[in-house]
């Protein structure tokens, strides 16, 4: 979302009575020169301190300039001496935006609305601080009020709008406004973006080769590209340092220079608080302690860590959704302290309050997170950790990345500002508590009594056409088989099955399970697959874990880049690298061969099955002594003096 507003210029339908050096500033302050006129108010203050105008004119200016430090104790004076008039409160709530205070903005906001009802530019404001916050569905009907206010057509609301339905998963919605506004300005590379990444959600590939490569060449092969890094993780043929440049611009877009630029907070230093041997006080950010990939395969590590060695400390950012799963992770924590409706800063000042020593964001850039307040520095290290699969693209956000050498191997660490640190297996954790049901009839399942199961059970947006003409040719070549995927949202389904009609496949043949409660009942169902899908250049993640734990084999090609190299990571995990495909033929032939050759498919099962409890992918007791290993190294570091952050000038990733 874009942090800039438009400030609401001074006295301008009172100009009639103004005296001519009043008139000339509100010349500058029409022009835009923000420094002249700063100049001019100063010296119609210095003979009268207390002229309102001039004061105003200065706040005015200070905005332009970027300087909202500066700005607030001044438009705070005004709106003391006149707290009727909306445009100061507006532009008191835009300089508490700026410096990421959006809950303080939106009062302001509200009080300018208060006193103004129907003015499009404040609406939008507010919709713009309500989606910074993450609350984007209460958003939307003011950026609809706000267009409905507008004489004409308001495309930065529309822009707004189109952000926040994309971001609540309003997809069909979402596209409908990105179409037209690209339609209206087809060399916009933000908006194409934003409707790529809606099209890829609905499964709408309508001329996607032509848009990707229309993206390339707006943005200069992405480097001009600031939207949500998330994006591009799931657009085929982006490279491993293209992602860091859209990471590094949208982090000085969404972060005030000033907090990226700042000096670190002084952290205690006393000989016993620095020791490296000493027990750490590890906190773990995240808005996913609920039921979400993420919430279901942490709990294990949680209640596995060595309080011998760490004291754990939970910063739930998110809903409490009263979960088996909430419950379970409330409990496993030392500490389990509710953020939810706290702001940025105060989740900084928390955290630095209860002295952690390492800060462990679970989010990143995806949907909830707060890396503004990593900005904030809320710990002497900090590190970017399993919900975001890339960099942060800022050295102030995260010292270190924790991956593997399957997903992050050091020959790229030109590719990420974080320092990457190897767990000697794959990076990611399981749950393997989680014992698995009986397996339920095919007919219960919605499957069909005879013939071979592909499945994939992974969001919509990580398929696209070379996926689906692979998984189609299967198909063809299996005429007994079908495809399992989790039901999308939306429109996504009817268009999936359109896609396989249009590959020669009966639509029939492409089988959507329905939604189950139960997370024993998802994985135990999971059990009637024969072989598990891949799709690329973003793999399953923890729903590779899930095939994986439900004894499915599966079927992953080696990618180039982070998202694209989970699938391999999880099979070496396993002890199955005879499933990790070199090229999308290879992995094609190696399905049909395990397809058509029981044995061969059994004796992988079998082998999964016995080696389940034992190889590193599942064996969790080994996962968390590597992990905390992991984070003693960065103590270590920090200790000594050693810098886990890269230096800005460092070697720059190259395709």
């Amino acid at each position: 979302m874009k942090t800039s507003r438009k400030k609401q210029r001074p006295g301008t339908a009172k100009r009639a009575r103004l005296d001519p050096e009043c008139l000339a500033l509100m010349r500058l302050v029409d022009s835009g020169s923000y420094v002249d006129a700063e100049a001019a108010a100063r010296r119609i203050l210095g003979g009268r301190p207390t002229h309102s105008l001039a004061l105003k004119a200065v706040g005015f200016a200070l905005i332009g300039q970027g300087r909202y430090d500066e700005a607030l104790p001044i438009v705070s004076h005004s709106i003391e001496r006149h707290p009727d008039d909306p445009e100061l409160h507006n532009n008191l709530g835009i300089v508490l935006s700026s410096l990421m205070r959006w809950d303080e903005s939106i009062s302001c906001f509200a009080r300018s609305i208060a006193l103004k009802a129907d003015d499009p530019e404040v609406l939008k404001n507010y919709g713009v601080a309500l989606s910074r916050m993450h609350r984007f569905d209460e958003a939307v009907p003011y950026f609809l009020k706000a267009i409905d206010c507008h004489p004409g057509d308001y495309l930065e609301a529309i822009e707004q709008l189109a952000g926040a339905l994309l971001s609540s998963n309003r997809n069909d919605e979402a596209w409908v406004c990105l179409n037209e506004l690209w339609k209206n300005d087809p060399d916009n590379a933000a908006i194409l973006s934003q409707l790529l990444c809606a099209s890829l959600k609905r499964c709408d590939w309508t001329d996607l080769e032509a848009r990707l490569l229309g993206l390339r060449s707006l943005s200069a092969d992405y480097a001009a590209l600031t939207d949500n890094p998330f994006v591009t993780l799931s657009f085929p043929s982006v490279t491993a340092a293209e992602q860091l440049r859209v990471a590094a611009n949208f982090a000085r877009r969404s972060i005030p220079p000033g907090v990226l630029e700042a000096v670190d907070p002084e952290w205690p230093g006393d000989e016993g608080e620095q020791s490296a041997a000493r027990r750490l006080r590890i906190g773990y950010l995240s808005a996913d302690y609920r039921n979400h990939p993420v919430g279901l395969i942490l709990p294990q590590v949680i209640e596995l860590h060595d309080r011998s060695r760490v004291e754990i400390f939970a910063y739930s950012m998110g809903i409490d959704d009263q979960s088996d799963i909430r419950k379970r992770l409330a409990a496993a924590f030392d500490q389990f302290v509710d953020l939810f409706d706290c702001s940025v800063r105060e989740t900084a000042q928390r955290i630095r309050a209860d002295r952690i020593d390492i800060l462990v964001d679970l989010h990143g850039w995806t949907t909830d997170g707060r890396p503004e307040a990593l900005a904030l520095r809320c710990a002497p290290v900090q590190v970017n950790w399993l919900g975001y699969a890339g960099t942060l693209g800022h050295r102030k956000l995260a010292d270190y990345l924790l991956g593997d050498p399957v997903v992050t191997p050091l020959e790229e660490q030109a590719c990420y500002t974080e320092t990457l640190v190897h767990l000697p297996n794959c990076y990611l954790p399981a749950d393997s508590s989680t014992e698995l049901g009986c397996r339920p009839a095919r007919r219960d399942a919605g499957l069909p009594e005879e013939g071979f199961v592909f499945c994939s059970f992974n969001n919509s947006y990580k398929f696209n056409p070379q996926v689906f003409d692979l998984w189609c040719r299967l198909l063809c070549e299996l005429p007994a088989s079908c495809l399992w995927l989790s039901q999308p949202g939306g429109s996504a389904g009817e268009r999936l099955r359109e896609e396989v009609r249009a590959r020669g496949v009966d639509p029939a043949r492409i089988i959507f399970a329905s939604r189950v409660e139960s997370r024993v009942d998802h994985l135990s169902r999971l059990q009637l697959a024969d072989l598990a899908l891949d799709p690329f250049p973003y793999n399953s993640h923890s729903s590779g874990l899930d095939v994986l734990w439900a004894g499915v084999p599966m079927v992953a090609l080696l990618g180039d880049t982070f998202p694209g190299r989970v699938g391999a990571s999880l099979l070496r995990a396993a002890g199955l690298v005879e499933l990790i495909a070199a090229s999308p033929e290879d992995y094609c032939q190696l399905a049909l061969a395990l397809a058509r050759e029981t044995p061969r498919l059994n004796t992988l099962r079998s082998r999964l099955a016995e080696n389940k409890r034992d190889c590193p992918l599942f064996d969790m007791s080994r996962f968390v002594r590597s992990l905390e290993d992991a984070y003693f190294g960065m103590w270590q570091n920090h200790v000594q003096g050693i810098a886990g952050r890269r230096q800005a000038d460092q070697t720059q990733c190259t395709s």
